[in-house]
């Protein structure tokens, strides 16, 4: 038998130890007294209350502020101009060459969700999901935050997944347009948050920094981290699993950022969590807007630096708030 993921391990322990210390305060207590425990240790925090420092790790760049967000949010606000769907192509050589507008691709192993995110993140299910892994069979392109002209902002691809009921071949073209796209800004490798980082995704983090390919991670499934079941996470999450939670996202730098590496760069310093199964009203779900934000500042369209001109298609560039906003 394999031994378990160490991540997953160290989740099951923190939960497990936050439920006996509840357990042993409560028994403590004397029968006709108020519970004595710490009233932010119990008191669970509403969904739509929690914000990137609750939910994401940010130790080399800054974190997402409310005005940002709510940038973000409507950056990828539905239209008759996006989402839509750009372009498919099972090899690199058929990928449309001429296309200045910035890129971002979402890689993972297969059936880790990655489609059902892109819909999320895009506030529209535009990408076609399966419980069956292996479903996504080329790359899928998708432009978002269409003008009038038709023309697209930014393109989010969706990639086949690899591991389980995936082909050698498609590796190769995804490895192809990963070191050869010009208009690829970043590499967001989606990890199913209930099982931690897998042997091939550490294989392809290795790939990553090998060619120096810009990165991020983003821990998907997080409701799975904060609660024991679906149920237990509509009530909220309290400070004690978003404590162990953090525990997990510093565990995992070490591993994302190796020190002494000489392989190449490591990934972003940051460390994005979602779900794309847990709402927190009015059609938003948990941590979506926080990923949102991530690809606004890898496509600069964060504020942080400029857009060239010739890749929008109106008359001044499209910034987002500033930093300080």
């Amino acid at each position: 038998m394999k031994p378990k993921n160490p991540l997953y391990t160290r989740s099951t322990c923190l939960r497990q130890k936050i439920l006996l210390q509840t357990r042993s305060t409560h028994t403590a207590t004397a029968p006709n007294q108020p519970s004595q425990q710490p009233p932010n240790q119990t008191t669970k925090i509403p969904l739509h209350e929690l914000s990137p420092s609750d939910l994401c790790y940010y130790w080399d760049t800054k974190i997402p502020n409310a005005s940002q967000l709510a940038y973000a949010q409507k950056f990828f606000q539905p239209s008759r101009h996006s989402p839509i769907k750009l372009w498919s192509a099972s090899k690199f050589r058929t990928t449309p060459l001429e296309s200045t507008t910035p890129e971002v691709v979402f890689l993972g192993r297969s059936n880790v969700g990655k489609s059902s995110l892109l819909n999320a993140v895009m506030g529209q299910k535009i990408c076609w999901t399966s419980s069956k892994p292996g479903r996504t069979r080329e790359m899928n392109a998708f432009g978002i935050g269409g003008l009038k002209g038709g023309h697209s902002r930014i393109v989010l691809l969706d990639m086949p997944g690899y591991g389980k009921a995936s082909r050698a071949e498609w590796g190769v073209e995804i490895m192809k347009y990963l070191q050869r796209r010009r208009q690829l800004r970043r590499a967001f490798l989606l990890v199913d948050g209930s099982h931690g980082l897998k042997q091939s995704d550490k294989d392809i983090l290795s790939l990553f920094r090998q060619y120096a390919i810009p990165h991020q991670i983003v821990l998907s499934k997080v409701d799975k981290l904060l609660a024991r079941s679906s149920r237990q996470i509509k009530t909220g999450a309290s400070p004690a699993e978003i404590a162990a939670l953090k525990t997990l996202l510093e565990e995992l730098k070490p591993v994302i950022q190796p020190d002494g590496r000489t392989g190449g760069p490591g990934a972003l310093g940051e460390i994005v969590t979602c779900s794309a199964e847990t709402p927190i009203g009015g059609g938003e779900f948990l941590g979506i807007n926080a990923l949102r934000w991530a690809i606004l500042s890898s496509t600069g369209f964060d504020g942080t630096i400029g857009v060239k001109s010739d890749a929008i298609p109106s008359a001044r560039p499209v910034n987002g708030p500033t930093a300080n906003a």
